[in-house]
């Protein structure tokens, strides 16, 4: 959950495993006088390319926003993109992460984390959090997810909440500013940054937050906030670990974070209210609400080497989140106003393929599933690889 207007914004079914095709082929000699000598040759076919999965949350459309309560598989594979499987999970979800066969949603309003299996499409029991959760990561190397716990929508939150994966218990709560929104993990999985948004929600009270809080996961401590723009939502973290993009919706920017010191550098102005932000190809790729400066509904790459924000990429209206194809080389869009998601090639900066996902679609995680083998991977698993966001 992401804004302070209207409709509020923020950061699966069961994947088909195919087998690797396998024939052989028996040739006889015909001989007198005895056995006939055999030759066995057997080949094995290149292994497909693997399937390409979005696993997107449906909020709710129309009346309805904010009444959404499924999650739903679609294939973004090229050539065979369509809606698969729905899964049913809390009320309002409005984050979804992915780790291995497993899926887990934040469900704002039910207040839970739905854990998802992906192998078989069905949803486990729900773990209940902290009041308003809005957005999710994953630790693989602690084996624990952590929800940032943003309050309802007329009181604040200021938590996150760790899970254990293993146990799925949630664990004692983490304090951390105001209204906390967007969250990343630095690729160690052992530091967490957690944008602390303040009362950006209609009907909350309270100041708009300008944080960032540091979380070192080994102690489960906060650290000192790092002061940011206003409205803080999304967070990403660049894969070397370095720098930290936080986007600032109030203020229209973007603020990078030096991962040594903890520094603010100097903030990144874009055309509308950034909420959502990924890292890849040398840049950070952020969604760009509409704002009074902006039509908005764009997606805006800054240059990670020089903070140089370039020409905005127009998608389809209601923009609300942006996840990445593990290559690093696709991004694929919820556009909740249009029913879609929508495809944005990295290289030449060009909207391409779209898919219609009806009912809201808002959060959104991309995971390849491996073509080869047979059976579900286990969470973790180097078959199947994911990205996510909140």
């Amino acid at each position: 959950m992401r804004l302070s207007r209207t409709p509020r914004a923020l950061v699966t079914g069961a994947s088909p495993f195919a087998a690797a095709l396998l024939f052989g082929a028996v040739l006889s000699a015909c001989g007198g006088g005895g056995a006939s000598p055999q030759t066995t040759v057997t080949s094995t076919l290149p292994p497909l390319p693997p399937s390409i999965y979005a696993y997107v949350t449906l909020a709710g459309t129309g009346a309805n926003l904010g009444f959404g309560d499924r999650l739903v598989q679609v294939n973004v594979t090229p050539g065979s993109e369509g809606v698969a499987t729905r899964i049913p999970v809390g009320t309002y979800p409005d984050a979804v992460a992915v780790d291995g066969s497993m899926a887990y949603v934040a469900n704002y309003t039910s207040g839970t984390v739905t854990p998802v299996d992906l192998r078989t499409g069905t949803a486990g029991k729900p773990i209940p959090v902290g009041a308003g959760p809005a957005a999710i990561a994953i630790s693989t190397q602690l084996d624990r997810a952590y929800v940032t716990d943003d309050g309802t929508s007329s009181s604040l939150g200021d938590s996150v909440t760790p899970i254990d994966l293993k146990t799925l218990k949630a664990l004692a709560p983490i304090a951390v500013g105001a209204g906390p929104q967007g969250i990343a993990i630095t690729p160690d999985g052992l530091k967490a940054y957690v944008a602390d948004a303040g009362a950006i929600v209609a009907g909350q009270s309270g100041p708009v937050g300008h944080t960032v809080t540091p979380i070192d996961l080994k102690t489960g401590r906060a650290e000192r906030p790092i002061t940011v723009g206003n409205g803080p939502t999304g967070v990403a973290i660049t894969p070397d670990g370095g720098t930290v993009f936080v986007t600032n919706l109030d203020s229209l920017s973007v603020t990078p974070i030096n991962v040594s010191t903890d520094q603010a550098l100097a903030a990144i102005a874009v055309p509308g209210g950034p909420v959502a932000v990924v890292v890849a190809d040398g840049d950070a790729w952020v969604v760009d609400t509409p704002s009074s400066q902006s039509p908005g509904n764009n997606v805006v790459p800054i240059s990670v080497s020089s903070d140089k924000a370039g020409k905005p990429i127009t998608v389809a209206k209601g923009v609300q989140a942006i996840a990445l194809t593990p290559d690093g080389k696709t991004a694929w869009v919820t556009c909740l106003n249009a029913g879609e998601i929508e495809s944005i090639d990295l290289a030449s900066h060009s909207v391409g393929s779209a898919v219609k996902v009806p009912g809201g679609p808002f959060a959104i995680a991309v995971t390849s599933q491996a073509s080869s083998g047979a059976g579900g991977s286990s969470r973790g698993s180097s078959k199947k690889k994911t990205t996510t966001t909140s």
